[in-house]
């Protein structure tokens, strides 16, 4: 829920201070990157936050395949796709998506949470799944009880 004076400078015809979408990237083993979708780099609360463009693409509907929102962050210096490149194996990505006004940048409006999956990354941009697709994709079990795994038991 928005703070009172943020739903009164969203109602304004004009706006001087605007919106701020904070991105906190997270894992073990990783230094957390910390993003504002500006131009320009931010301090808030002690933390430097870099100014890169990002965009959340909503999912679209398509038959036969899953819904699926994307976080697209730009690659700038590509020192985001090194921070993330240097994970251990198997190391959850959480991102955490917060909403400040430019007028309190340390007033956090809204707050979202989630595991990134499908990370892909290339020299313009670093693409991810917000959701824990591979985890819900992934076999119930690691070995089956089927012809392939143990052959004399079924005969084959």
């Amino acid at each position: 829920m928005v703070t009172a004076a943020t739903r009164a400078q969203l109602r304004r015809v004009t706006d001087n201070a605007g919106m701020l979408m904070l991105l906190v990237l997270s894992s073990p083993g990783m230094a957390t990157a910390r993003v504002v979708n500006d131009t320009r780099d931010w301090v808030i609360g002690g933390e430097t936050y870099i100014g890169l463009p990002f965009r959340v693409k909503l999912p679209q509907d398509v038959r036969g395949q899953p819904s699926r929102t994307m976080l697209v962050v730009d690659n700038v210096g590509r020192d985001l796709s090194d921070e993330i490149e240097a994970r251990p194996p198997g190391a959850v990505l959480m991102a955490t998506m917060r909403m400040v006004s430019r007028a309190r940048p340390t007033e956090v409006d809204y707050e979202f949470t989630s595991p990134l999956s499908g990370i892909k990354i290339t020299t313009a941009t670093v693409s991810a799944v917000l959701g824990n697709e591979d985890a819900l994709q992934a076999p119930a079990v690691k070995v089956r009880f089927d012809p392939v795994t143990t052959p004399a038991v079924f005969g084959t």
